[in-house]
Parts: structure tokens; C-alpha cells; sequence
């Protein structure tokens, strides 16, 4: 039987964080506690541990992710040399040159995240390429990227004691976009490690459907995709719960890549499509009932952590968690 549902946000160490959560008035424990909250999930995206340890609130782990790596895994040199035209561009992007060089900062990667002493990591299936970001033409099908990601996971795999939970996360790029149960069922057979399982993120997977127009069309959507599943739906242990309502911007936006475009520019066209905008309409129970995950990850953009607060409180009302000191949604 599973234990009671641990609900928490995602927080990442930046220059500056800490003392954004100060003007709250609050330390980082304050805010998660003054939001009921169980603690965080704390993005490592670094091969070497944070200086001050979280390990009090730290719950899970985000491990590090490119999006475009099926092209360092292969040794594909042409296709490095076109988007990385200098050894300076690739060292950059991924750390390294070279493909053992990319694994060895993953393994670097996962200590880094083992020293938090988590229950659980949560790593991306997905591939695209700094072109495919904009004009959608994908070169790889979802089971030649989930192929490719397990053999890249079970290189690595041996750093991850049993006892942590690996989450594999969908994204509405080509891989584990959960939208065909057989690339669901052929990924997680090659997979060695035994203790494993799903982080569904909700706004990825409504980014798979630019037709939906609202939140309750979208727990609608989830709720079919879940069911297509089948028994692999007990593979979701966790929800990155989060909204994404971005489909009249993919419908229109100009499918053209242009190799002058900036990280800022690819991220800003990023955010359009994702948006991480908290859920308010309590339909969102109805995932909760459904899927009765172990992890609940409040997983929102935002401005300031007062706006992120805000926004919490507001998902947790629609999920119909009391928060302290307000009322109980739903």
C-alpha cells in the first residue's frame, strides 16, 4: 500500500534565490511549512554537491538534462559540428567533447544528487534538437529516443542505490511522451534498474494536444491517457502538477529556425509552449483520485516568491488541501 501523498514545490539553487525567498519574510523552511508542504524538489543540475546541504527538505531530486544529447550518445559528428561549430560551442553545451566524457558528468551529476539523500530522482526521456525546438520537423521517432535513452540510463544506472526511486519524466517532445502505451511498455522493459516509475508532468502532457481550451479539458485529456495505459498506469508514482494551455500559440507560431537565435530567444519561445501556470479549477481532483500518486510536485512558474506563493496556494485549494492559516479548497 502506498503512503499518504507528499505534496511539494520545485526549487532551484541560483545566484540570488535565497535571499528572493527572504522577502517573504520567511527562510525556505518558513515557506514550506507556512504552506503545509512536505519540502521540495530540489534541482540539481551540477557535478558537484551544493555547498549548504537540503537534505532536510529535499524529497526528491531533478537530475541535469539536455535536450538535445541522441547526437553526443551517437558520436554523430556532423550533426555536433552543425549546431556546436566550435569545440568552445559543445564544451558549453554539454561540459565535455566527448560521449564518455557526457557520461561521466552524469554519473558526476547523480552523486551530486545521491548527497541530498532524496527518495526519489526524476530524469527527462525526451530529444530535440536546437532546430526541432521551432519548426517541429522530428527526425526520431518516440521508440528509437526512448531506445537510445535506456541505453544511456543503464550505462549509469549502477550509481543509483536500489532504495531511490528513478522517475522518468514525459515531455511533449519525441521519447516518453506517454501518448502511445507500447513505447511506455518497451521503454521500461529494457530498463535494468528495478525501482522505478513516472513523473507525469501534467503541462507536458496537455502540450501534446494544442486543441485543449481549458483545465478541466485537460484533466479530461490526462484521464484518457492514463486509462490507454493500462497496468503501466501504477508506473506514476509522482505529478509535476502544473497547467498548460498553450495551444493557440503552437497552432500559430512561424515553424522556422534561425541559427542566430539566442538561449534567451529559445527559452522564451520554450515558456510560451510550457507554460507552468498553477491549476485553480478543482477538476483537478479527479487526477488525484485517479492516479493517487505518492508525490504531488507544485511545479509553477513565476516572478518572486510571493507570486510563487500565491500560486501554490492557489493549485493546493483546487487540489482541496487546506492550507495553513486559509481555507480548505475544493
Amino acid at each position: 500500500m502506498r503512503s499518504k501523498v507528499k505534496h511539494l514545490f520545485n526549487y532551484c539553487v541560483v545566484p540570488g534565490q535565497e535571499k528572493a525567498v527572504l522577502k517573504t519574510g520567511k527562510t525556505l523552511e518558513q515557506f514550506v511549512a507556512g504552506l503545509g508542504l512536505d519540502g521540495i524538489e530540489l534541482m540539481v543540475y551540477r557535478n558537484v554537491p551544493y555547498f549548504e546541504s537540503f537534505e532536510h527538505l529535499a524529497v526528491g531530486v531533478h537530475l541535469n538534462y539536455w535536450p538535445m544529447w541522441l547526437a553526443m550518445y551517437r558520436n554523430d559528428k556532423k550533426t555536433l559540428q552543425r549546431f556546436f561549430p566550435s569545440k568552445e560551442a559543445l564544451q558549453e553545451y554539454y561540459g565535455t567533447t566527448y560521449c564518455m566524457g557526457w557520461l561521466r558528468s552524469i554519473r558526476a551529476n547523480i552523486k551530486s544528487a545521491l548527497v541530498e539523500k532524496p527518495e526519489y530522482l526524476v530524469w527527462h526521456i525526451a530529444e530535440c534538437t536546437l532546430e526541432e525546438v521551432f519548426t517541429f520537423e522530428f527526425k526520431h521517432s518516440d521508440l528509437e529516443i526512448v531506445t537510445a535513452a535506456a541505453a544511456v540510463f543503464n550505462r549509469v544506472a549502477d550509481e543509483i542505490p536500489e532504495d531511490v526511486l528513478v522517475l522518468f519524466e514525459n515531455l511533449w517532445w519525441p521519447g516518453l511522451r506517454l501518448t502511445d502505451p507500447a513505447v511506455v511498455r518497451a521503454f521500461f522493459e529494457k530498463i535494468t534498474h528495478k525501482n522505478v516509475g513516472i513523473m507525469l508532468d501534467t503541462g507536458h502532457l496537455m502540450n501534446t494536444d494544442p486543441s485543449l481550451q481549458s483545465e478541466r479539458d485537460g484533466v479530461e485529456y490526462i484521464l484518457k491517457i492514463v486509462k490507454a495505459l493500462g497496468q503501466d498506469r501504477k508506473l506514476i508514482r509522482g505529478l509535476h502538477l502544473n497547467c498548460s494551455l498553450s495551444g493557440e500559440y503552437v497552432k500559430t507560431f512561424k515553424r522556422v529556425y534561425d541559427d542566430k537565435c539566442s538561449n534567451i530567444e529559445r527559452m522564451k519561445h520554450i515558456i510560451k509552449i510550457d507554460q507552468h501556470r498553477p491549476f485553480s479549477d478543482t477538476a483537478v481532483q479527479k487526477l488525484l483520485r485517479a492516479i493517487r500518486p505518492d508525490y504531488v510536485v507544485h511545479e509553477l512558474a513565476y516572478n518572486d516568491f510571493n507570486d510563487f506563493e500565491q500560486s501554490i496556494a492557489l493549485q493546493l485549494a483546487a487540489c482541496g488541501k487546506v492550507v495553513p492559516g486559509g481555507d480548505e479548497g475544493g
